[in-house]
């Protein structure tokens, strides 16, 4: 681990977390809007690598991920955070250009926002279309997909 713990990194900065150990690695669940705050004390801290960015929905919220690598201490720390349907995280892309891709396919497929992104264009689908990685969106049945039109 780095000489400086994640957990000691985001208590010197203020923002509040909850830490544990999961299957997954370790853990850091904090507020979408300190995401950026949290990632930058960790970028300055050896954590300056972004390895991936998803986001899942829970059936009442979506949860984003962000997995962060120091490499120079061989040590991965992931970044929780619950974003309410249509809500918003903060870009983090001034942090980790590589966030600029998954952060709009998230946003597309999952009908959420990352407010400070510099081109928050859909990738896949067109304009108007449901987030459609959404549980409250229907999928289709083996009829309708077969079903001329």
């Amino acid at each position: 681990m780095p000489a400086t713990q994640p957990a000691d990194i985001l208590r010197a900065c203020g923002i509040p977390f909850e830490a544990s150990t999961e299957a997954l690695g370790e853990v850091v669940r904090l507020d979408a809007d300190r995401i950026a705050d949290a990632l930058a004390a960790l970028y300055e801290s050896g954590y300056d690598f972004l390895v991936d960015l998803f986001a899942t929905d829970t059936g009442e919220r979506i949860e984003v991920t962000w997995h962060v690598r120091a490499f120079a201490e061989h040590a991965d720390l992931y970044l929780k955070a619950l974003v309410d349907y249509d809500g918003a995280a903060p870009s983090v892309w001034h942090i980790h250009p590589a966030a600029l891709y998954p952060e709009r396919e998230a946003a597309e497929l999952l009908g959420m926002t990352f407010t400070g992104h510099p081109n928050p264009k859909r990738l896949l689908t067109s304009d108007g279309a449901e987030p459609f990685l959404r549980k409250s969106v229907l999928i289709r049945t083996a009829e309708e997909v077969r079903r001329p039109s």
